[in-house]
Formats: structure tokens, C-alpha cells, sequence
């Protein structure tokens, strides 16, 4: 039961080096999820060459230069490291990998900006220039800032046309309120002149017999003119409610400075999650430490003599007693490791710790079972294997982009891989939440590989017992000596 254990006592060198391979989840951990624990925090070190030679223009007798407003806008801006160069200078940069983007604002923005009016506008030009040979990543985050750049242009642009719309707007509902006023005293006026002129026609009236027949044409002649006068005062009063029933409508709109800023951007995204998570290094763990644990069981396959000579063993089941130690005890250090970097050096808060522990554990008797069973039978064969097994994982386990962005075959194999399982059972133990494949599948899965995997061991070294033509064949491919 203890024979290989006996043997790490008499071979110091094997016991100090399985322990170094018991450090490789933990190392392995530690490098790659310290670096990339937390890029999007510091997009401000990104580079961003910016060549602003715009030349002004002028709109309604106001001058205009949107790439100064622009220029002035980034330099308070630190989403990216803005830099503000002549187009050598960014050219040269972005070939070098100094700036991830160049962005031109060419001479003549500004122009275009005034011609959004005419009868065949031109459309504001920017260009970004990225160099994703160098480094994609970093490019599509050059394209997104020159995206910024865009929205911030189309913004200015646009206030400033919205600003000077609602200006006339404003000045148009003022004068129709003045038009309004002037004709209200106008019929007021036409009213009480037709009164006056109805006294004097009274009065005309009184006098006609005496004046005779210029008397009469004096009277006919006034009665035209307050004929007249009363058409004018209805025809008055007519246009006037004509006036108010047009301009009612601007009555009900207000056409201020803070109405031309909501017009520009009228949308007001809510986000929300439905899970707290602080930084991208949390969503990335579970894929760095289901690998970490995997390449740490590939070691160890590499280093332990799992098919030492049966000779070495009183029984199959003594054999596979003491291996099973090994595997053991590789796989509590290896867990306890990995845990001790998240632990330690990261933060990382946990919504369920225990399940989160509890699947990498599962995981890394697993992995070392898993990989054991393969090498046991198949000798350095079942090393290449593994690799390969490995590889599929890293392609389809979904650590990383959705596997809805993976090809055919990727997705259909997701499903049946155990690490697609690992990772997201320590995802929804981070972030409490469940999801397709749930924390309750990942820990069937791995405790069917691990029940799974002794039984199949014991099967194999019983056959080594019943068949030495069995076990040499294995010990052939495994180069073994005793």
C-alpha cells in the first residue's frame, strides 16, 4: 500500500521535484491572472496619437473650430493617454507600437461642419489608422477611442446647429407674440374708430334735410366708410385668432440652451447586472485555474513512475492503494496552492467559498486521476494524449469569448468536456448565479471521472498482474526501466 511511498523516501531528488510540480497550478495561477487581472483599468496607458489640423471656419458670423474643441475636450479626458503630435510623428509612433491609434483630424472639419444646412451637405471626416500586426487587442482599443472621438465631434457639431435652431425658434414665437399684440391693438383701434364714425353718421343723419343734396352724398358716402370700417374690424379679428391658432403650438415648447443639449443626445442608458463583479481577472480565474490544474496533473504524469514494475507491488489492489496516495496527496498540495494565491494575492471576493474550493479540489483529484489512467494504459501515449485532450478544452470550454463564437465543432464538443463543467460551477460559486451547465453537473462529472477513473486503474493493474505480455507492452511505451 505504501510501496511508492517508500520509494519517494530512498529517491530525494523525486520527492523534491514532484513537490516543485505541486507549485505549478499555484505558479501558474499567480503569472497569468496577475497579468490580466485587471487591464481595463488602465486603458488610460493605452496611447492614442491625435494630429488636429483643423483650420476653423465660420458659422452665422460666429467663428467655429471643432478640432480645437475636440483637442480641448480629450486633454481633460483620461480614458486613453491622449497625445497630441504632428503626423510624423503619430505615423512613426504607430509603426513602432509606441500609440495603438492615430487619430487625423484633417484641415477642413470645420468647413464641413458648416455646409450640414446647404443643399448638398458633406459628411465630417476623421480618419484612425490602427496597426493591428502589432498587437489586435490593443488596436481594437485604438478603434474605440477614435470611435469616442466621433461621437464627441458629432455632439459638438450637433449642439451647436441645435443651439442656433432654437435661437430662431425662440426669436420666431417672440415675434408672433408681437404680431399677435399689434393686431389686438389694430382691431381695437378699427373698433373704436367704426364707433366714432357711427356718432358722426347719427349726427349726419340729424343734419341731412337741412345741408339737401350735398347733405345726402355726405351721408351715403359715410355709411360706405362704416361699412368698410366693420369689415376691417372683423377681417381683423379674424386674422388675429388666425395668428393664435398658428403659433399655439410654439406656445407649447421651450427653446433654451439645455433643450438643444437633451435634443443632441436624447437617450439615457440605464445598465444593470445581474452580477457584482469588480474587475475582468474575476470572470477570467476559473479558466486560468481548471488549465493550471490540468497542466499541473500533465507534470506530474511526466515526472512519477506510474508504471513501476509490478514486482514492486504484493497486489493489484496494493498497487493501485499506492498510487492512489500519491495522486492524493498531489492533488491536496496543488489545491491548496492555488488557493493560497487567491487568497493571498488577489482580491477576490467569493459568494460561496465553499463550493468554489470544494469544485477545484474535485477538479484536481480529477485531472491527476484522469491523466494517470491514460498514461497507465497507453504509457507516453496517453501523455501526448492528454495534451491533446488539453488543447480541445482550452478551445472549447468556453474560458474565454462565448462558445457561441467558436465554430461548429467547438460547440458541439463544449458540452461533453469536463472543464466547461470546472469553470462554470467556480463562476457561479463567484458570482452566485446558475447557469445551462450547473455547479450540481460539474460536481457529477468530476466525481464520475474520479470514481471512474480508480475503477478503470484497478482494471489495469489487475490486468498487469494476470498478463505480463500486459505489462510489458505498457512498459515498452513507456520506456520504463526497472
Amino acid at each position: 500500500m505504501f510501496s511508492d511511498i517508500k520509494q519517494l523516501m530512498k529517491n530525494p531528488f523525486l520527492t523534491i521535484s514532484l513537490l516543485a510540480i505541486s507549485t505549478i497550478p499555484a505558479l501558474y495561477t499567480a503569472i497569468f491572472l496577475g497579468a490580466m487581472w485587471d487591464p481595463y483599468h488602465k486603458m488610460d496607458e493605452i496611447q492614442i496619437s491625435v494630429v488636429n489640423e483643423d483650420k476653423g471656419a465660420e458659422l452665422n458670423d460666429e467663428s467655429l473650430n471643432v478640432g480645437e474643441r475636440i483637442e480641448n475636450e480629450l486633454a481633460e479626458n483620461s480614458e486613453f493617454d491622449w497625445q497630441f503630435t504632428d503626423a510624423e510623428t503619430a505615423q512613426k509612433h504607430l509603426e513602432n507600437g509606441t500609440s495603438y491609434a492615430t487619430i487625423h483630424i484633417a484641415d477642413n472639419v470645420s468647413e464641413q461642419a458648416t455646409t450640414l444646412l446647404d443643399e448638398e451637405p458633406e459628411l465630417i471626416s476623421i480618419d484612425v489608422t490602427t496597426n493591428p500586426g502589432f498587437n489586435f487587442i490593443g488596436s481594437m482599443m485604438g478603434t474605440q477611442g477614435g470611435s469616442g472621438v466621433a461621437d464627441a465631434i458629432a455632439k459638438t457639431v450637433g449642439e451647436t446647429y441645435t443651439s442656433t435652431l432654437m435661437d430662431v425658434l425662440a426669436e420666431a414665437a417672440g415675434s408672433v407674440n408681437d404680431i399677435e399684440t399689434a393686431l389686438a391693438d389694430l382691431q381695437k383701434g378699427a373698433t373704436e374708430l367704426r364707433e366714432s364714425n357711427e356718432q358722426l353718421q347719427t349726427g349726419l343723419d340729424q343734419a341731412a334735410p337741412a345741408l339737401g343734396a350735398a347733405g345726402s352724398q355726405l351721408t351715403e358716402g359715410n355709411t360706405e366708410i362704416t361699412a368698410g370700417l366693420e369689415s376691417l374690424e372683423e377681417n381683423l379679428g379674424d386674422l388675429e385668432q388666425e395668428v393664435a391658432d398658428g403659433s399655439a403650438p410654439l406656445d407649447n415648447y421651450s427653446f433654451t440652451e439645455h433643450n438643444a443639449e437633451v435634443i443632441v443626445s436624447p437617450v439615457e442608458v440605464n445598465e444593470s447586472e445581474i452580477t457584482d463583479m469588480n474587475n475582468y481577472g474575476q470572470s477570467f480565474a476559473p479558466f486560468i485555474i481548471a488549465v493550471s490544474l490540468f497542466v499541473g496533473a500533465i507534470a506530474f504524469s511526466v515526472i512519477f513512475p506510474i508504471n513501476r514494475s509490478t514486482e514492486n507491488y504484493p497486489s493489484s489492489l496494493s498497487m493501485s492503494g499506492s498510487k492512489l496516495i500519491i495522486i492524493s496527496i498531489q492533488a491536496v498540495i496543488s489545491s491548496a496552492g492555488v488557493a493560497s494565491v487567491i487568497e493571498l494575492m488577489f482580491d477576490f471576493p467569493l459568494n460561496v467559498p465553499l463550493k468554489f474550493y470544494g469544485v477545484i479540489i474535485l477538479w484536481a483529484f480529477a485531472s491527476l486521476l484522469f491523466v494517470s489512467v491514460l498514461v497507465s494504459l497507453f504509457g507516453n501515449i496517453g501523455k501526448f494524449i492528454t495534451i491533446v485532450f488539453l488543447i480541445l478544452q482550452l478551445s472549447a470550454s468556453a474560458g474565454t469569448f462565448p462558445i457561441e463564437t467558436a465554430g461548429n465543432i467547438y460547440q458541439f464538443i463544449h458540452p461533453v468536456l469536463p472543464m466547461s463543467y470546472v469553470i462554470a460551477a467556480m463562476r457561479e460559486s463567484i458570482f452566485s448565479f446558475e447557469g445551462s451547465l450547473s455547479y450540481g453537473d460539474a460536481v457529477i462529472y468530476t466525481v464520475s471521472i474520479t470514481v471512474g477513473s480508480i475503477l478503470i486503474l484497478q482494471l489495469i493493474n489487475f490486468l498487469k498482474f494476470k498478463f505480463i505480455s500486459f505489462e510489458n507492452l505498457i512498459r515498452k511505451l513507456s520506456k520504463i526501466q526497472s
